[in-house]
């Protein structure tokens, strides 16, 4: 994995988290300045372990859905194919084959996992917008003057969506703002 970015988070004041955003790249970059990005940065800080033991309950869940929109939620699938319930492994009743079920959702990505089958589905672009709004209530990106940095003012909607942000956190990530295809 290739980190893109290095985070630097100060601790949150109300539903308001700032920071620093730098650039692992040697050329200047220009910032993604949509708000799909704060919501990113507020997933990738999750996923990093950022406030683990604050974290809301309820936010931890949604910032794992917000993850399979953007990435693609995995299907579970028995050895005919058949869409198993994600908790209990067990075929769901009546039976149904996930490519029929899914057709024109399905991604090329497939693999097996603990000795389960599965499929997954193609990101959700437009559910991952629709996300962000709710949560996200402003994003502000400002870049230096060299491309290398910029100040980061990231506003939830909830300060459940911040609550791992309780302190100053630093982590890379992978994301740029951009949403998949």
């Amino acid at each position: 994995m290739t980190f893109i970015y290095e985070v630097m988070t100060w601790a949150r004041e109300g539903t308001r988290v700032e920071g620093r955003i730098t650039s692992l790249e040697r050329d200047p970059v220009r910032f993604y300045e949509g708000p799909e990005f704060g919501l990113q940065l507020l997933m990738d800080a999750w996923f990093n372990g950022c406030g683990a033991l604050t974290v809301d309950k309820g936010a931890a869940r949604e910032f794992e859905q917000c993850f399979e929109l953007f990435l693609g939620k995995k299907v579970w699938t028995d050895a005919e194919g058949h869409v198993l319930d994600e908790a209990t492994k067990e075929p769901l009743r009546p039976k149904v084959k996930a490519e029929e079920h899914f057709a024109g959702r399905l991604d090329s990505a497939r693999g097996r996992w603990d000795g389960y089958d599965y499929l997954v589905l193609r990101p959700d672009r437009q559910g991952f917008l629709e996300r962000t709004a709710e949560v996200i209530a402003s994003f502000r990106i400002e870049g230096s003057e060299t491309g290398e940095h910029a100040d980061i003012l990231i506003e939830a909607t909830d300060p459940k969506y911040v609550s791992h942000m309780d302190e100053s956190h630093h982590f890379k990530t992978t994301f740029t703002g951009h949403l998949p295809r």
